[in-house]
């Protein structure tokens, strides 16, 4: 087998793969011309993969489709209009905490990333209906239902990953307490960190769709919203969805642990799909104390 392929990439570069006849596997030109500006912003390139991987949201898998489990129509392969679950979820925060491992290879051992990439992976089995995390619900009252059905679903496990995950599930809901060991801490926040700015990121990916959400939306069609989101809309002088989430994220978590590298990635991403930083994000940003590099990035 001897062949040849080139391929031009989004990024402008052509590669170029040359299969040998003894089973040698040549490739050029991987990087191209923007691979400098790639390398120097790494919250770009994790930007950019999230949006990548998350073209696929709307493929529509073909086989139970033509095997009649649902409606399907050969001619239309994609479903623009999709909606988002619980399990697209985990696999997209899954996705940018692996990038961020990818581009940070430093900031966790392999045995951390394990940890985290284990919780995320199921840390929504706790929810049968997903409620939005708005202020509308106690959070004692959601943590204890979602507690329970957290640990049916994970009992085919063998206990001893059982034990980790109810361990790392309660850490990771409850992030904030200090008197956690310092470590686990650590780890938990960074990984809801990952959840929590899936949200905002998914927002931005939408607008990019031309899908943009409003929380006005929301006040008109299903009863109004939380003192909580209005308190948002207030500040930052907006309703969409990606704006209250973006503020959301940061007013909540500001203190965590590697907050800013996800700021940087949400930073790249509104100004990808916005083509500017949310105007009120540097004024907002620097009431919650971040440092002053990161807001260097959010003025104009």
């Amino acid at each position: 087998m001897e062949k040849e392929y080139k391929i031009l990439t989004d990024l402008g570069n052509e590669v170029t793969i040359n299969v040998m006849a003894d089973g040698t596997i040549q490739i050029s030109g991987l990087g191209g011309p923007s691979a400098a500006r790639h390398d120097l912003n790494i919250p770009l390139s994790i930007w950019g993969m999230y949006k990548n991987y998350r073209s696929n949201d709307k493929v529509i898998r073909s086989g139970s489709g033509l095997c009649g489990v649902y409606p399907y129509d050969p001619k239309v392969p994609v479903c623009e209009n999709y909606v988002e679950t619980d399990t697209v979820h985990s696999t997209t925060v899954e996705e940018l905490a692996r990038n961020i491992f990818r581009f940070y290879p430093g900031l966790f051992e392999m045995t951390e990333q394990k940890h985290i990439i284990d919780l995320l992976r199921y840390h929504d089995l706790g929810e049968t209906v997903d409620n939005p995390d708005d202020g509308s619900k106690n959070h004692d009252e959601k943590f204890n239902e979602e507690l329970a059905t957290f640990i049916n679903k994970i009992s085919y496990l063998v206990p001893a990953l059982q034990e980790q995950l109810i361990r790392d599930f309660i850490v990771f809901e409850n992030a904030g307490y200090q008197f956690w060991d310092e470590d686990v801490k650590s780890i938990m926040m960074f990984a809801k960190l990952c959840d929590k700015c899936d949200a905002p990121l998914g927002a931005l990916f939408y607008e990019s769709q031309g899908r943009p959400g409003s929380l006005l939306y929301k006040k008109e069609n299903y009863g109004g919203i939380t003192e909580q989101d209005e308190k948002y809309a207030r500040e930052i002088g907006e309703y969409t969805q990606a704006g209250i989430w973006t503020a959301h994220m940061v007013d909540v978590y500001h203190y965590y642990d590697g907050i800013e590298i996800f700021v940087e990635i949400l930073i790249e991403a509104c100004k990808d799909v916005r083509g500017e930083v949310f105007p009120w994000m540097y004024e907002f940003c620097k009431k919650r104390q971040l440092p002053e590099y990161l807001l260097e990035k959010m003025k104009p």
